[in-house]
């Protein structure tokens, strides 16, 4: 089953397990990139990944680099808080904080 790209904006489809197309996957540096596939990798069981926060970070920094590239600094900033990333990471930060 194939699902969208989780870049904003972008509808291109991407395999299942993939985070992002190959275009916008290509534009995350090397080093966001490893820490994604890390702990996807760490994570994937019982899909604990959705609650990993090292991996949620590492997504949304992802995202929001992606968005400061292609819409700027100003839009990426407003777009970024409504992504389901965003949201997972602000909810694993409150299970974490409690």
């Amino acid at each position: 089953m194939n699902r969208k790209c989780d870049a904003f904006n972008c509808s291109r489809e991407v395999d299942t397990g993939r985070f992002l197309c190959p275009s916008h996957w290509r534009m995350v540096p090397v080093a966001i990139q490893r820490s994604i596939n890390t702990r996807f990798r760490a994570c994937r069981a019982n899909f604990a990944f959705l609650s990993d926060l090292a991996y949620l970070q590492a997504c949304v920094d992802a995202i929001d680099g992606i968005a400061r590239i292609e819409f700027g600094a100003g839009h990426a900033g407003h777009q970024a808080r409504q992504g389901s990333y965003h949201r997972l990471l602000t909810l694993a930060k409150k299970k974490a904080a409690t």
